[in-house]
């Protein structure tokens, strides 16, 4: 039941990031016999609710010594890693293409978008928009 206990309310004194740091800490102190893949399922489970990398920061710094968690939230990492560089990409091609101002006016939005496949599609968008109202209509797709 541990795993789940990221997903489980928590006192209302208690911050989201305190919540999730106890309760990876709980995980971490059971004895179980393969403690990586105990943590790769609350890591799985709270990716539910909470920031990725919030998550992923928090698990690396209170399960310094289980270096073989990183088997199942590397893939994690990796997408946000993904996520992170498309949508830099993204912004990057509008500033190129159409100008500082366009891009900052679309950056909010693109910066708010978790779907990667939909970044990549975005990215292409960015890339081929002749101006702000073909890219918008990307964006609205």
């Amino acid at each position: 039941m541990i795993p789940f206990t990221p997903l489980m309310k928590h006192q209302a004194d208690t911050s989201d990031e305190q919540w999730l740091r106890k309760c990876v800490q709980v995980a971490n102190s059971i004895a179980v016999p393969n403690k990586a893949e105990y943590l790769g399922s609350l890591a799985i489970l709270g990716n539910l609710i909470y920031d990725s990398q919030t998550l992923l920061n928090i698990i690396s710094e209170e399960t310094m010594q289980h270096p073989s968690i990183t088997e199942y939230t590397a893939p994690l990492a990796r997408e946000l890693g993904f996520k992170q560089a498309t949508r830099k990409s993204i912004l990057e091609a509008l500033e190129l293409r159409l100008g500082d101002d366009i891009a900052q006016t679309f950056k909010a939005t693109v910066e708010s978008i978790d779907d990667l496949q939909r970044l990549e599609l975005l990215f292409r968008a960015a890339v081929k928009a002749e101006n702000a109202d073909e890219f918008g209509q990307a964006l609205n797709e």
